[in-house]
């Protein structure tokens, strides 16, 4: 198997975009996304050396999950000391969160702008409040397409339970969000 750099290069270019929105959409901080993003690229460079090129997407996805939820966990506990201290001026009451509503400010409608506005604060308001492991089934299968024995060996988990994740995630996004959640 050769290491080929124009083909490892080009991977990385395709997963990038996809990456981020998925990164973003799991930490909430684009910018956190960006340096987790960054890190898997990184890591993912070593590994890809061993790894036949049609497993590099789920290669990566593996990395990149294992990034967030190391993330997570430091936050966690970070929060947890923070919350100890009865001084934390580390965050600004006015630091705005970042705003992954759609642009979509070509349309002439102000009411179907600000429907769209609404519904993509709403989705992500749902998408935020399910558990981990929903969100990444729900984003991996759906977002980014990977079927589920890929998102399973992705998530190290069966396939059974990639299926009971997106299903419940997809039960509380169809009760919360209606007609506008595609359940294919």
């Amino acid at each position: 198997m050769p290491y080929d750099n124009v083909k490892l290069a080009h991977f990385l270019q395709s997963v990038r975009g996809g990456a981020l929105a998925f990164a973003s959409l799991r930490v909430w901080d684009e910018e956190v996304a960006l340096d987790l993003l960054q890190e898997a690229m990184i890591g993912f460079v070593g590994a890809a050396k061993k790894h036949d090129e049609v497993a590099w997407k789920a290669l990566f996805y593996k990395i990149l999950g294992r990034r967030i939820v190391d993330w997570q966990r430091k936050q966690i506990w970070r929060n947890r000391i923070a919350r100890m201290i009865p001084f934390s001026g580390l965050a600004s009451d006015d630091d705005d969160p970042i705003d992954f509503a759609a642009n979509t400010g070509n349309s002439d409608e102000p009411e179907q702008n600000h429907s769209a506005d609404q519904l993509a604060k709403q989705f992500e308001t749902v998408l935020a409040s399910l558990p981990t492991r929903q969100q990444e089934a729900y984003l991996l299968r759906q977002w980014q397409g990977f079927n589920v024995k890929e998102t399973a060996e992705i998530m190290k988990c069966s396939e059974g339970s990639v299926k009971t994740h997106l299903s419940r995630a997809m039960s509380v996004l169809t009760d919360q969000l209606g007609e506008w959640i595609d359940e294919e």
